[in-house]
């Protein structure tokens, strides 16, 4: 807020004529003038100001406007303003209540609904508008703005404000540009070679940041190693990334250590005649078309080299349950020396699919625990480019259950050569079910919300339905193991006849009618009744599973999870609430405050203890509060007090406040500004509370 704001604002966020006047003085707003006259219209004023400080070419600037009402009637039509903005210039944002901005062809319009009506002396939000400013060139040495209201009488002498700011011309840039080489002439296939990069500063200004160097490595070369002083290079999917931490800086025209890239060159049928290899620079700078370069070196012949590549296909789109189909194998030399060993590859098949017989001239196959080893002679033996007949394996393909929902099967060639990841192939095939299968499923929820208080009873719906594409017309049996701590009460259900032994609930359904794809059972109910927190634990699983060897056995069970809480006596009442007490920054050291009260009618003694863990990002600093001691570990913060005083019905503890630190924002998990914190109430050893609080996290 500037100077003066203060006296502007009311409390309800705007703005009064007499408090425009006591600020502005006489002459800044030519309206305001005569504001005294009697039964003077709607009449309204516009005033517009620059904020911030020096703009330079580039920049981005802001611009203040103020809409008031210099008559004595309200006025009560929507207000427009206009902003015809000076060449050079492009609108970027706005912001203020209630406004709303277009723009079109270089004009800003922007309207507020003034739906409350705009008093005699009173003004508007104030609107802010962001521009940026363009070269030199398109702006000149300064910008004149104005800006023009529309209602009231047809004196325009306030109905338009200007406002003329300097431009400023902008310091020295930086800007880095690489160059790429290469010490030679040709490169030889098999063999190592070197690449030079080398990265200096163009520009009229210091280059004061470390520098990233990334190069995409072609196809058929590989990374060795990053040389040169002050450099540090990784590889990661072909991608080399090398960073130097340019620790004194560049002045213009001087240049980092050069970089010296070790590569090795695959064989000629991976790289072609030539490798084109390029490197770019992870900068914004002044000058984006000398971030990269490139250099393309001919490759010639090395020694001949032997390399097999293998290739698994399927000739469909889907295999059925229940049917036998047909894989293709293809083995060819993709090296520049001939093959001339036998070939075997060897084949492991997946769940629910078994080998039936192989196809392919030469090609012979056995199988042993689930794994087809074939081999072929290959006698006449394979020049590069050349190719053994196809093998074909045909196979069983199981029922759903064994092979889920798509089977993923690899071949790989046994022995090594001059490329081994070219060896071994893979290919995934979605799995449908067979003709008119029953595939029974089961649900189960909890009918109260997930939470349930130690000692009392509470209910569970269980759903049976036909997910197949098939009828399902035999009888259904579900059971439900209940957990320790819960015993059974009753069960209910139209057509359900449900018993209980040793904790085992048994229900089982006539199913007469059958279900046809998509229908349910009526829906099963349990009552159960939960015991003590000692026997339970804080949390109940309960599973139902439905008895059936049907097409998949997936959905046959179903678990829900339940929150358990104790009855409120002593200390199990207590309520805890967590808020942000500062703005919280990036970078910076922010505080949390935490309550812990005594709402009931009940006393609470002994200690009470509040957990909080802090999302990623935040690190904890210390702790503060009458009576509280705290430690962090693995980012979980651990505050005790020993309630020594006893906590009274209505009475509260010390407030506790937690300092944590923030890592800044480029470092900061997630992608969002927006981050929310829990603390959890344990008393008596059992979590009784818990609160949250989501807030914004700001970059200044």
């Amino acid at each position: 807020m500037r100077a003066g704001d203060e006296e502007m604002a009311d409390v309800s966020g705007g703005t009064t004529r007499r408090r425009v006047l006591q600020v502005v003085g006489a002459g800044s707003m030519v309206g305001l003038a005569g504001c005294l006259h009697d039964d003077e219209p709607c009449d309204l004023s516009v005033r517009k100001e620059h904020i911030g400080g020096p703009v330079s070419y580039g920049d981005t600037t802001e611009f203040e406007i103020t809409v008031c009402n210099e008559g004595d009637e309200t006025c009560e039509s929507t207000v427009t303003v206009t902003d015809d903005l000076p060449s050079g210039t492009t609108f970027a944002t706005d912001s203020g209540s209630g406004w709303n901005c277009t723009e079109s062809g270089g004009v800003v319009t922007c309207e507020h609904p003034n739906s409350s009506g705009l008093d005699g002396g009173d003004c508007l939000p104030t609107l802010t508008l962001a521009v940026d400013i363009g070269t030199v060139d398109e702006v000149g040495s300064e910008i004149a703005n104005c800006v023009t209201v529309d209602q009231g009488d047809a004196d325009l002498g306030h109905k338009q404000d200007c406002v003329k700011v300097p431009i400023e011309p902008s310091a020295g840039e930086c800007d880095l540009a690489v160059t790429k080489s290469y010490d030679g002439d040709v490169i030889l296939s098999g063999s190592s070679a070197t690449f030079q990069v080398e990265v200096c500063n163009e520009g009229d200004g210091p280059c004061d940041d470390p520098v990233t160097v990334v190069d995409g490595l072609p196809s058929g070369v590989t990374f060795d190693s990053g040389s040169g002083t002050g450099w540090s290079c990784s590889q990661s999917s072909g991608s080399v990334v090398c960073t130097h931490s340019n620790s004194g800086g560049l002045a213009p025209g001087e240049c980092l250590p050069v970089l010296d890239l070790t590569v090795t060159i695959g064989s000629m049928s991976q790289t072609g005649d030539q490798v084109r290899n390029c490197a770019a620079l992870k900068v914004d700078d002044a000058n984006a078309s000398n971030d990269r370069d490139c250099v393309s070196v001919p490759v010639r012949p090395g020694e001949g080299k032997c390399d097999l590549a293998v290739t698994k296909s399927y000739g469909g789109d889907v295999v059925t349950a229940g049917t036998s189909t047909a894989f293709e194998i293809e083995v060819c030399n993709v090296g520049d020396g001939s093959c001339d060993d036998p070939v075997t590859v060897v084949d492991g098949l997946p769940s629910g699919v078994a080998f039936d017989s192989e196809s392919g001239t030469g090609w012979n196959c056995t199988e042993s625990g689930g794994t087809v080893t074939c081999t072929h002679s290959n006698s006449g033996g394979l020049a590069p480019g050349e190719c053994l007949p196809v093998l074909e394996l045909n196979v069983t393909v199981g029922s759903i259950n064994e092979t889920g929902d798509q089977i993923r099967n690899c071949v790989s060639i046994e022995g090594s050569d001059a490329d081994t990841s070219n060896n071994r192939d893979c290919v995934s095939v979605p799995v449908q079910p067979g003709t008119g299968e029953c595939d029974l499923s089961v649900t189960k929820s909890h009918t109260d919300g997930g939470l349930v208080t130690a000692g009392e009873s509470t209910t569970f719906d269980i759903v049976v339905c036909n997910a197949g594409d098939g009828p399902c017309d035999d009888p259904v049996t579900v059971t439900d193991d209940l957990p320790s701590g819960v015993s059974f009460a009753s069960g209910t259900g139209s057509g359900w006849t449900v018993s209980e032994s040793g904790g085992i609930v048994t229900a089982t359904h006539s199913n007469t009618g059958g279900l046809a794809e998509s229908d349910c059972l009526p829906v099963l109910t349990l009552e159960v009744d939960v015991g003590s927190i000692d026997e339970t634990g804080d949390q109940l699983r309960n599973c139902a599973r439905v008895d059936s060897d049907d097409a998949t056995a997936d959905n046959n069970t179903d678990c829900t999870t339940v929150t358990v809480t104790q009855a409120i006596e002593g200390c199990n009442g207590l309520v805890i609430d967590k808020v942000a007490a500062s703005q919280f920054t990036y970078g910076e050291q922010e505080t949390y405050e935490i309550t812990v009260c005594n709402p009931t009618d009940q006393q609470c003694d002994g200690q009470i203890t509040v957990t909080d863990d802090l999302p990623g990002g935040m690190s904890f600093v210390s702790a503060s509060g009458s009576g509280w001691s705290a430690s962090a570990s693995g980012g979980v913060v651990t505050a005790t007090h020993p309630n020594n005083g006893n906590l009274a019905p209505g009475g509260c503890l010390p407030t506790l406040t937690l300092t944590v630190e923030l890592v800044a924002a480029e470092q900061f998990p997630g992608g969002s500004d927006a981050v929310q914190n829990c603390a959890e109430l344990i008393a008596d050893g059992a979590i009784v509370d818990e609160s949250c609080v989501t807030h914004v996290i700001w970059n200044v």
